[in-house]
């Protein structure tokens, strides 16, 4: 197989999966995306097959392989939606559909994390919250037992979609971190937690670097995805660790991703003090830092529910963002689902202050409002927590309208630009992928437009 070398990023996202072929100099050679679902068997729950996953990533990296004209894809990285659990069986098949970062169902978890001495979690950097690996874990095995002792991992999702590829376990930095499970400064998994918690720490997998290889795709694997068997397939990133190293940001900047939910980044060089500050979160990044996160979960999937809900295409929805707001426009609470550290949010969404005189029309310039509104808090948060953001870099496929951008740019008043590569998360996989240098891959894509869409 001949062509042009090239890398594969693959982004696991909570709604689609994005793939993106690229060349060694950072050029988009093609992209794809495949949605799947995100069931929701009851209030408060959250989930998705994997096979809905694997599914949907084989159908965006042909699409991506199909709009490549000559491309030869030498190694695959991967990134994806962080928390939530998959567990499997030694084969890599899903024991149960995964607990995705949107359910609450570990909310009593939270406590049990709450009440443990400090010297145990001040050391993960975070405070406990119901989509974290740890309580769902601690839940599995107060509701679930047998099903949790019969599993042989408790992966995240990229890790479950690389055990699909490669039939090996494993993580990384950025996703453990996530995870309720790490100590930060020791860079491993912190033992004396888990077990205290009274949960099995041989289920979660070796923890390896980003850019290290983690094995090699199968054949079965490889014939589905339409690439030959044998290429590497990197350990990878957490899907915001994964767009900041591809987003570059400057010493003044903040990166602001909007999909299924919203991501607010700074980066921190050393690690800070510890125990973890109110109202972020504090991760490991790609290489040897950190990034403080500001999370937002009512984003996309409530600004869907809108769309859906009034009829509106995602274009209709965001184009009701030109224009200032009409002095008599509803109010908007997002709050379809729980915000971390909130769980009591979970219910009291609503819109305000209706009339007959109201349309479909001022209902969704006040959903955007009010998300609007809500990613303002979180900025606020994140100042407190010590950043001093001048300019935003905005990415994601809640980003492309020129509308909800001016929008997003009046309500945080701080200049906003659109990241320079395409699909942020993928572009960072792939360049986690590449051979050589860590700046050998700049990202600079000849199609700045991203999907429009969370």
């Amino acid at each position: 197989m001949g062509g042009r070398n090239a890398v594969l990023g693959v982004d696991l996202g909570t709604s689609s999966v994005k793939a993106l072929v690229a060349g060694l100099d950072g050029e988009m050679l093609g992209r794809g995306t495949a949605e799947h679902a995100v069931l929701v068997p009851g209030a408060g729950l959250a989930e998705s097959d994997p096979e809905d996953w694997w599914r949907a990533t084989c159908a965006a990296v042909r699409a991506a392989l199909d709009a490549t004209e000559d491309a030869d894809v030498a190694r695959i990285g991967l990134a994806g939606q962080m928390h939530g659990v998959v567990l499997t069986g030694p084969d890599g098949v899903a024991r149960r559909p995964a607990i995705l970062w949107l359910d609450q169902r570990a909310v009593a978890a939270v406590g049990e994390y709450e009440s443990l001495p400090a010297e145990l979690t001040a050391p993960l950097g975070n405070r406990a919250s119901a989509g974290m690996a740890g309580p769902i874990l601690r839940w599995l095995a107060a509701h679930e037992g047998p099903l949790l002792g019969s599993a042989r991992w408790a992966l995240q999702p990229k890790d479950w979609l690389r055990l699909r590829l490669t039939g090996q376990a494993a993580t990384d930095p950025t996703d453990a971190s996530g995870t309720l499970f790490f100590d930060l400064a020791a860079g491993a998994w912190a033992a004396g937690l888990i077990d205290a918690l009274g949960l099995p720490g041989e289920k979660l997998p070796p923890i390896r670097e980003c850019a290290q290889v983690a094995g090699e795709l199968l054949p079965g694997p490889a014939a589905e995805l339409g690439l030959r068997p044998g290429l590497p397939v990197v350990t990878g990133a957490a899907d915001t660790a994964a767009a900041l190293f591809a987003a570059g940001l400057a010493a003044d900047e903040a990166m602001l991703t909007l999909g299924s939910g919203g991501q607010w980044a700074v980066p921190e060089a050393a690690l800070p003090g510890l125990p973890p500050t109110a109202g972020t979160n504090l991760f490991r990044a790609v290489g040897d830092g950190y990034y403080r996160l500001a999370p937002v979960q009512n984003v996309g999937v409530t600004l869907n529910w809108v769309r859906a809900l009034l009829g509106l295409s995602w274009d209709e929805l965001y184009a009701t963002a030109a224009g200032p707001r009409r002095p008599d426009q509803p109010a908007f609470e997002p709050y379809l689902i729980a915000e971390r550290w909130q769980p009591r949010a979970t219910g009291s969404g609503a819109w305000t202050g209706l009339t007959l005189a109201h349309g479909r029309g001022d209902l969704a310039r006040s959903a955007l409002d009010g998300i609007a509104d809500l990613l303002r808090q979180r900025l606020e948060e994140l100042r407190a927590a010590g950043a001093a953001p001048r300019r935003v870099i905005l990415g994601g496929g809640g980003a492309a309208h020129p509308a909800w951008r001016g929008l997003l740019a009046d309500r945080l008043a701080l200049p906003v630009r659109l990241a320079p590569a395409g699909p942020l998360t993928a572009s960072g996989a792939a360049r986690l992928a590449c051979s050589g240098p860590p700046d050998l891959m700049t990202y600079v894509t000849d199609d700045p437009r991203l999907d429009g869409k969370p």
